[in-house]
């Protein structure tokens, strides 16, 4: 038997012969948040002797620990909802009902189902071995209140968030974006109260790499002491702040189904879906121009951020490629960064909670291995709960949180006339995405409006032409920059984009060599700040002024990032640009023009990485 584990990141493994567990179980769960403990209320409802090994000292992660309470988009559906009902039984009766908050009842609620049915659990534990057999995990080492344990199990559900499990069995994973490798920016959140009630605030506080302890707790040091005020007044009387930050990404696992944003816009989609997930590409930063070009190509070249998509999860992306034994639930799942925006809505993350525990005892109770488990019977019994709902593969919708509008469903366009129309409005986006999706069968119509007299449709159909990677574009592009075209396109309830730094970003992906004067310009220029388009207006009723400047921060961070692309694709360039670069953030005073925000605040942190992503791509470009 193979004894794995970590020490400092290294993955260390050893033959220990056959060991003395201190107890068996059928399953064990590693993680008791927002997966983790549906999926151990699920296990023990289905007859499985349950272990349930968290290092908090709750169940419920994130919507209890973390006091995140609430439900943004994600399903309905399935056993989490039962668990909700009887929370909101509680609630009023028990616990005292406050504005929109109270996570003990979800705590009590939750212990309570799991311990009737059976399940043990081991709280302020955390995991420190996975027991292997070739490439099939049988058991789990761990270290809690009582010291070090260990136990076998038929199967290992990872719901650490962050395929902590994984990790130490040996599992292929990723992190972050490719650019620069960060993930998603994490929150945290103050409870306070309000008069009589209590309630919670939350807002984005940077980006961590929470597998690395000091960088985690440098997070957790910084984002807490955002909350901080020198007064309380009886509107917002702290009372404390969430012990868990809200990390959005984390590890994701490499499955043996892995989908990509990209394989889903080009509809290679899974073919067994247990449950649908459901949102926006929900990516919360504002660092646009760092992301892959399938992302960029949705998000800001054609303006449908706020679109939400239906995301079909299958039994193989929670299943860690070649392995056995183990499944993984949870935001680690077997997406890639840019998907991972989308999955991991509470709900749904519940919902793969469920799904894993279902498959492991139907997996046991048929005695057969994890990946031989018979779909439709799975798929049945995940209906019958109501996780599977084939009516919730819903495509794309422009829709809204809380349901406070109805959906309305996008369906992409081919006729010329409907494009045209699209493309001539203030919402284009549709319109550009279907003509990334026609291609070549819409290009000689795109190039005859290039020409005519309506200006916003010559505009728009310059940024269609641009995302078909048609070079005819370039010139309206090279004018849109040229003119810092701060026009805001209103497809999306929020993160609409302007055209001049959508056009940057166009013209980067076209590999444009003649607009590299343009760019250096903008970024190099001292005067570039003084344009009417980047200074800060009033905001809000107390009339204080803006301390970030996300204008001026898109057309910049979409600047830079435009000349590496370019300097990528054109080495003669490499020298005039690297020179224009570090000027243009050598003495870090660029970051006084995006943000008067402290450092450790995620508008800050993302002014700074500029600087670092600059260096590492001109050290690269030096060195080859």
């Amino acid at each position: 038997m193979i004894f794995s584990t970590r020490d400092n990141g290294e993955l260390h493994q050893s033959e220990v012969g056959s060991p003395v567990f201190d107890a068996q179980y059928d399953v064990i769960v590693a993680g008791l948040g927002t997966a983790g403990s549906i999926a151990l209320v699920t296990s023990a409802r289905l007859g499985l002797k349950a272990l349930g090994i968290d290092r908090m000292h709750c169940m419920g992660g994130m919507g209890t620990a973390g006091s995140v309470n609430g439900y943004y988009f994600g399903t309905k559906g399935g056993i989490y909802e039962e668990v909700d009902a009887q929370v909101a039984e509680l609630i009023g009766t028990v616990y005292t009902r406050s504005s929109a908050y109270n996570v003990d009842a979800k705590k009590y609620k939750l212990e309570q189902m799991a311990t009737a049915d059976g399940a043990a659990l081991a709280y302020e534990s955390t995991v420190t071995a996975v027991y292997l057999e070739g490439k099939q995990v049988v058991g789990l080492q761990w270290i809690g209140p009582e010291g070090l344990q260990s136990a076998s199990c038929k199967v290992v559900i990872d719901c650490t968030g962050d395929a902590e499990v994984c990790a130490l069995a040996g599992c292929d994973t990723s992190f972050g974006r490719a650019l620069d490798g960060r993930a998603q920016p994490f929150t945290s959140v103050k409870v306070f109260a309000a008069g009589d009630k209590v309630s919670w605030r939350n807002f984005d506080s940077g980006c961590t790499d929470q597998t690395d302890s000091r960088t985690l707790t440098e997070s957790i040091l910084h984002s807490h002491s955002q909350h901080l005020e020198e007064t309380y007044g009886e509107g917002q009387r702290l009372l404390h702040l969430a012990p868990l930050l809200g990390i959005r990404e984390g590890r994701l696992i490499h499955g043996e189904d892995t989908l990509s944003l990209a394989a889903y816009f080009e509809d290679a989609l899974p073919e067994e879906p247990l449950f649908y997930a459901y949102a926006d590409v929900d990516k919360h930063g504002r660092d646009h121009a760092f992301e892959s070009q399938a992302l960029q190509d949705w998000f800001v070249a054609s303006n449908l951020g706020a679109v939400n998509i239906s995301v079909p999860v299958s039994l193989g992306m929670m299943t860690p490629r070649g392995y056995e034994g183990l499944l993984a639930a949870g935001r680690c799942l077997a997406v890639d960064h840019d998907l991972s925006t989308c999955v991991r809505m509470n709900r749904d993350m519940q919902k793969s909670g469920e799904a894993a525990a279902t498959a492991t005892w139907l997996a046991i109770d048929e005695g057969v291995s994890l990946q031989e488990v018979p779909y439709e019977q799975l798929r049945d019994i995940l209906q019958e709960t109501g996780c599977y709902n084939p009516e919730q593969d819903r495509g794309y919708q422009f829709s809204y949180p809380g349901d406070r509008k109805p959906a309305e469903v996008i369906h992409w366009l081919s006729e010329p006339s409907a494009i045209r129309e699209g493309l001539a409005s203030d919402r284009p986006g549709v319109a550009i995405w279907s003509c990334r999706r026609l291609g070549q069968d819409v290009r000689e119509h795109l190039l005859q409006w290039l020409e005519g007299l309506d200006d916003q449709l010559r505009r728009h159909s310059a940024l269609a032409l641009g995302l078909i990677g048609e070079r005819a574009a370039l010139p309206l592009l090279r004018q849109m920059i040229r003119e810092r075209d701060h026009y805001a396109l209103k497809d999306c309830r929020k993160n609409n984009q302007m055209r001049g730094y959508m056009a940057i970003y166009l013209a980067a992906r076209l590999q444009d060599a003649e607009v590299v004067e343009d760019l250096i310009q903008l970024v190099t220029d001292p005067s570039e700040i003084d344009r009417p388009l980047y200074q800060p207006e009033e905001s809000g009723s107390r009339g204080k002024t803006q301390k970030y400047n996300d204008v001026y921060y898109q057309f910049f961070s979409h600047a830079t990032i435009g000349l590496l692309r370019i300097g990528e694709a054109h080495p003669h360039l490499r020298e005039p640009i690297g020179q224009a670069l570090r000027q243009a953030v050598g003495d870090m005073g660029y970051i006084q023009r995006i943000t008067q925000l402290p450092f450790g605040t995620y508008e800050y942190s993302i002014a700074d990485n500029i600087q670092s992503v600059i260096e590492q791509e001109l050290v690269r470009w030096e060195a080859s």
